[in-house]
């Protein structure tokens, strides 16, 4: 019976020490999170709208550019600190987008794109890498400080802190990546976004939340330049709901990264998106 017993003991020893891991991985994931529920709801901040954000993107232009070139895979993002070409979440994001890109061009030599926070404009990098055959009319909404990189690395695209100039306008292809739930009122920006889609509109890298209704998280960073951010974790019902009330239907769902903890509220958090197709469109 010894031998029955040590091995009984040593699977328990493995099975206590795997649960004792798995909890203290959790706890420093917890304690490290980026993402805070604010209680007190919105603040006004400086946000995205910091210099040194800006010159922090201006620097890390050239290894953006680097990365997307030749026949390597494209796991790049526009974050300082993401130098490689091989991330594979930020390949996910790239791909995904790739599919969105590809559907919006089916059949089209020229496409018009409005990129609604798009920072510097390095979606439109990613087009060119992704379609470059395909003649590009491309606008991007942002800040000041960022429309400023913007000009200067790439001279040929539209940008715009102006969100008037788009009034009355619609675009083949609306893209909001990862900025909606920077905005305030992230309702009013969503019916702007319908209004503006001839055909596609894709929201991506959203921070979805499901049992939860909406809340305002802190994010903090305090690196390259980034410091804190106000951002909403926005409930997917509501979300979808206020786009179907503007007419546009639900053709696609994306998973991006793993859920981010947030510290302090009761659910962990979703990097989602979701493509959408105007009703008038065939």
């Amino acid at each position: 019976m010894r031998p029955f017993r040590s091995t009984q003991i040593g699977r328990t020893v493995k099975r206590l020490a795997h649960y004792l891991l798995s909890q203290l991985a959790h706890c420093s994931r917890y304690l490290s999170a980026e993402l805070r529920y604010a209680p007190q709801g919105w603040r006004v901040i400086k946000g995205w709208d910091d210099q040194n954000i800006a010159a922090a993107q201006q620097r890390h232009w050239p290894t953006l550019v680097r990365n997307l070139q030749g026949p390597g895979p494209l796991g790049v993002a526009h974050f300082p600190w993401h130098t490689s070409r091989e991330d594979r979440g930020d390949h996910n994001v790239m791909m995904s987008y790739g599919y969105v890109l590809a559907l919006a061009a089916r059949n089209k030599e020229v496409i018009s794109i409005l990129d609604w926070g798009g920072g510097a404009g390095h979606y439109y990098l990613y087009s060119k890498a992704l379609l470059p055959d395909v003649v590009l009319q491309y606008h991007c909404y942002d800040v000041p400080t960022l429309c400023n990189v913007g000009r200067t690395v790439l001279p040929d695209i539209h940008l715009t802190d102006n969100a008037a100039e788009f009034a009355g306008r619609q675009f083949d292809l609306v893209v909001s990546s990862s900025a909606v739930h920077y905005f305030e009122d992230w309702r009013a920006e969503v019916r702007k976004l319908a209004a503006m889609t001839h055909e596609f509109l894709y929201i991506s890298r959203v921070p979805i939340v499901t049992h939860s209704a909406s809340f305002v998280v802190s994010h903090k960073i305090y690196h390259d330049g980034y410091e804190e951010f106000q951002s909403w974790c926005i409930n997917q019902q509501e979300l979808l709901g206020c786009i179907e009330q503007c007419r546009l239907r639900l053709i696609r769902e994306f998973v991006y990264y793993r859920k981010s903890i947030v510290r302090g509220a009761s659910e962990q958090v979703d990097c989602r998106g979701f493509l959408f197709k105007a009703a008038r469109s065939p």
